[in-house]
């Protein structure tokens, strides 16, 4: 937290106001506005230049301790505001609420007065998670944790209700009591940009490591946390609030408890305050933040899935099937990735809104492309009407509103026809027409009138006005047609001023400060009638006004103040005309985002080797020729592809043995991915595809540590797979990739085997269970439903000696792998050939040695060691012992007189000096 900058005995009246501002948003950086440049001071300013890379001056430099300043112009500011809020900051701006005192003389001749300092104050905060100039498809949200009563009274908090605001689009999230872990795991998967916690939420210790480093995570990624006071909002408040905000009297109805009301008012009180706002419309009555009816996705399953874009670019799944036209659609079918449905009712009637669409693009113009072409032309609605909710709008804001509604009617249509062509109309796109219909008639007359009355190329700030075309209001186009003329008119006044005079190069001219004057220089004031009056002198010339130019100057001056004045008070009533349909905008905007995914997944359709699956009741999973949608996209046609089959009365799980690179993970990502795309509705990568809807869908798969909470890898992966056994049930889909690899081999494959049984037998999930225990593949003879399938390898005569030559089929084929070629994948990726020849060697003393045992069931031909033998003696290298060592062993100390031991020591420290010397020496050769 900044502290106000200098000495307050010492203090101007202008530094005097700024700590008076500074000391209300004493967390925040504080913009000062000053004329055209909003400056920062002291700390502030320090803070500010580094981050934004700008230069730090002073004020008072001549003084002892010049105070430190930054500035940035007023009229460019938005970036370096978005820029400090990515930093994790949060931006006052303290505003200018009355005229600039530079512009004291032109005031005063239009009878106004400015006094010397301006009168400001803070009108509005900005944070990382409570802001407005945003752009993309990604949600912003400002987040709340409350502890549920049951947590409160016990010093180990483990039930929390997590809410999110997204107040740039209105979205509004909140979830139901949430454990510790699972709060943990939302902290980490969700957009938050500013995390709100309550004074006693997390300030003990019994919150739960997982929940703090994710706290800890959040923060070190940028985002804001802040604790709010105690006294911050009662439960009565937030009723109140809530009420009186979304005009509803039954907050039960999507409030279920209190402890959810009081995080959704105060995430509504933190905008509203910030905004300095009574009422935000445009922000949505709260939603669950998981639904009933959607697939549940493990802690990491999208990291696993690589399902989002991040931050080191990898290829992801939205980045691949994204055909959107609009942010709208964009954020809509991000949800939809993250949120796959699960209801075989749901995912077919999307499938028939999605082939129906798909067929009407196949038709060209006449069809659904000419619905895809008009989503083009909508601009982000949701986030346009935050702005103008917060008063934060301009001209170009309500344009492109205007322009987004204006083809509610054309969509309409398209979807009308796109109806009459189809055999069996889909019940969604029959709803969205109808609903368009609907809003048609109720925006239609807005969308005219902003077309109408705006010009096309608006202003950036409607204070420059400029905004509105003649005919608009009767009164500014006698201004407007006043300020024309005066131009035509000035050009007028010079041309017989020039010929009046005989002066060539006489000029007229106007500045803020002197208003409008006629300029003739030195060499020609003998030829300067006598009717003109002396208004300045300059270097070189000389100004003077008429009695004409001045009448004309004090109706002019008027006259673009007035328009300008005007201008201001029809766009705010223009403003006030959209707010009053924020409800009907909304509802707009929404069924837009939903119909352009719709549009995006019948433009996938279209891609060669996608096609609709099946989804039923059955617990089935038939894939057949399934590709990884990503890798099939980089491979370019090279791409393997492969069948797939889990059935409940014969191989619910499937355990896949094989080499590294040979495609196991693939195989299990891939399977992954085309049950997530089908049940968004999406065709899928695939010959065809059949499967039993999943509930929820589990990956542990690849390794990562977790330093920070002190947890390293294994600790991590076990903590991922306590997940899945604890929460998957018998619809889900599971997918685990060498599960135990990272602690030693007897506990590896123990934990593996034991995670096995329970799957099969207690949880009856479809799996998929990659490992390299070959020991684990003798459980399908004991565990029923449990089969094993390998990644096939072409291998020559020699397989299983190091000169053998092999081929990645990246195939999946019946029955259990007997080798795993892992010395050969290490020869490959470059180890040194004397480490490659060691572990062929050390390979074939464990083999001999474990077929000696031959307790383990092994036969020679499996050429895989047994992990469950009696342990193998590994021969080591023989080595010669030191010289030293071999006259120490000969030595009987107790026949020894002190001088004997002296000189024995003296004669062993030279046999030491003369064996590393030559020791050395053979190394070096």
């Amino acid at each position: 937290m900044s502290k106000p900058p200098g000495n307050i005995e010492e203090l101007t009246p202008l530094m005097r106001q700024y700590n008076e501002l500074k000391a209300k948003v004493p967390d925040s950086l504080l913009f000062f506005r000053m004329g055209d440049f909003y400056e920062l001071f002291g700390d502030d300013a320090v803070e500010a230049s580094k981050i934004l890379e700008i230069t730090l001056t002073s004020r008072d430099k001549n003084k002892e301790n010049p105070m430190p300043m930054a500035g940035v112009p007023w009229h460019s500011s938005q970036g370096y505001i978005q820029r400090l809020l990515k930093a994790g900051k949060k931006v006052a701006i303290g505003e200018q609420l009355e005229d600039d005192p530079d512009a004291e003389e032109v005031l005063t001749k239009t009878g106004k007065k400015a006094p010397k300092i301006v009168r400001r104050d803070i009108v509005r905060q900005f944070t990382p998670g409570v802001q407005f100039d945003l752009e993309g498809s990604e949600a912003n949200f400002l987040a709340v944790i409350v502890a549920l009563p049951s947590a409160k009274n016990s010093k180990s908090s483990d039930s929390w209700i997590l809410a999110c605001l997204d107040a740039s689009t209105g979205e509004c999230l909140v979830s139901e009591a949430l454990s510790s872990d699972k709060l943990a795991q939302d902290l980490g998967s969700l957009p938050i940009r500013h995390l709100l916690r309550s004074h006693e939420g997390l300030a003990g210790s019994g919150s739960g490591d997982a929940l703090k480093s994710a706290i800890s995570s959040l923060s070190g990624a940028g985002a804001l946390i802040e604790t709010l006071p105690s006294n911050y909002l009662s439960l009565d408040q937030a009723e109140n609030l809530l009420r009186n905000h979304y005009e509803i009297k039954n907050l039960e109805t999507f409030l279920s408890t209190g402890e959810a009301v009081l995080a959704v008012g105060a995430l509504v009180m933190y905008a509203l305050r910030t905004q300095q706002q009574e009422k935000l419309s445009h922000l949505r009555i709260p939603a669950p933040l998981h639904r009933a009816q959607s697939m549940i996705l493990g802690p990491r399953t999208p990291q696993h899935l690589d399902l989002l874009p991040s931050p080191d670019g990898t290829p992801n799944l939205y980045t691949l099937i994204n055909r959107t036209r609009s942010a709208l659609g964009a954020r809509q079918l991000r949800r939809w990735i993250l949120a796959p449905l699960k209801s075989p009712v749901e995912i077919q009637e999307r499938q028939f809104a999605v082939k129906e669409l798909a067929h009407g693009l196949s038709l060209g113009a006449r069809g659904a492309e000419a619905l895809s072409t008009s989503m083009g032309e909508v601009y982000d609605l949701e986030r346009i009407l935050g702005r103008i909710n917060t008063r934060l709008a301009g001209p170009r804001d309500s344009l492109a509103l205007g322009k987004s509604l204006g083809v509610i009617h054309l969509l309409e249509q398209k979807l009308a026809d796109s109806a009459a062509t189809a055999k069996a109309p889909s019940k969604t796109l029959l709803e969205i027409s109808a609903s368009l219909k609907r809003l048609h008639s109720e925006l239609a007359p807005l969308s005219e009138r902003i077309l109408t009355t705006q010009k096309a190329e608006a202003p950036f700030v409607a204070r420059d006005g400029g905004i509105f075309n003649i005919g608009t209001q009767p009164e500014l186009d006698r201004l407007i047609n006043i300020n024309e003329d005066g131009q035509k008119w000035l050009i007028d006044l010079e041309t017989r001023e020039r010929e009046a005079t005989g002066i060539s190069s006489l000029k007229v001219r106007y500045n803020r400060v002197f208003g409008y004057y006629i300029e003739i220089t030195q060499s020609h004031l003998k030829s300067v009638p006598p009717h003109y009056q002396r208004k300045q002198t300059t270097v070189g010339s000389e100004r003077f006004f008429t009695e004409e130019l001045k009448k004309f100057e004090d109706e002019i001056v008027t006259a673009i103040s007035r328009q300008k004045s005007l201008e201001m008070e029809l766009f705010e009533d223009l403003l006030d005309a959209i707010r009053a349909k924020t409800s009907f905008i909304m509802e707009y905007a929404k069924i837009l985002g939903e119909l352009d995914s719709l549009i995006s997944l019948a433009r996938l359709s279209q891609d060669s080797g996608w096609v609709f699956p099946e989804i039923d009741d059955s617990k089935d999973l038939v894939l057949n020729q399934g590709r990884h949608p990503l890798v099939d996209f980089t491979s370019r046609g090279t791409f393997v592809p492969n069948d797939l089959e889990l059935s409940p009365t014969t191989r619910r799980t499937l355990m896949i043995t094989g080499p590294n690179m040979g495609g196991k993970s693939t195989i299990m990502r891939q399977t992954a991915l085309i049950v997530l795309l089908g049940q968004m509705g999406a065709p899928v990568p695939a010959q065809s595809a059949r499967w039993g809807s999943v509930s929820s869908l589990y990956t542990r798969i690849g390794a990562h540590d977790a330093i920070a909470r002190g947890q390293s890898t294994f600790m991590v992966e076990m903590s991922e797979l306590a997940h899945i056994l604890h929460h998957a049930d018998d619809r889900s889909l599971i997918i685990l990739d060498e599960i135990g690899r990272g602690t030693s081999t007897y506990d590896g494959v123990s934990v593996a085997w034991a995670t096995l049984e329970w799957i099969c037998t207690q949880i009856q999930a479809r799996t998929l269970f990659a490992t390299h225990y070959h020991e684990l593949t003798r459980l399908s003879g004991s565990i029923s439903l449990l089969a094993n399938a390998h990644m096939a390898v072409e291998t020559s005569a020699e397989a299983g000696t190091k000169n053998a030559e092999f081929r990645f089929l990246y195939i999946l084929k019946e029955g259990a792998a007997n080798e795993s070629f892992g010395i050969h994948v290490a020869k490959l990726a470059g180890l040194p050939k004397s480490v490659v020849d060691r572990a062929w060697k050390v390979l074939d003393e464990l083999e001999a040695t474990a077929i000696a045992s031959n307790n383990s069931g092994l036969t020679p031909d499996t050429q895989q060691l047994s992990f469950f033998a009696p342990g193998p003696v590994l021969a080591a290298v023989p080595a010669e012992p030191h010289p030293v060592l071999t006259e120490i062993e000969k030595l009987n100390p107790n026949e020894m007189t002190p001088m004997q031991a002296l000189t024995t020591l003296a004669k062993l420290q030279e046999m030491s000096r003369e064996s590393d010397s030559a020791s050395s020496s053979k190394q070096s050769r």
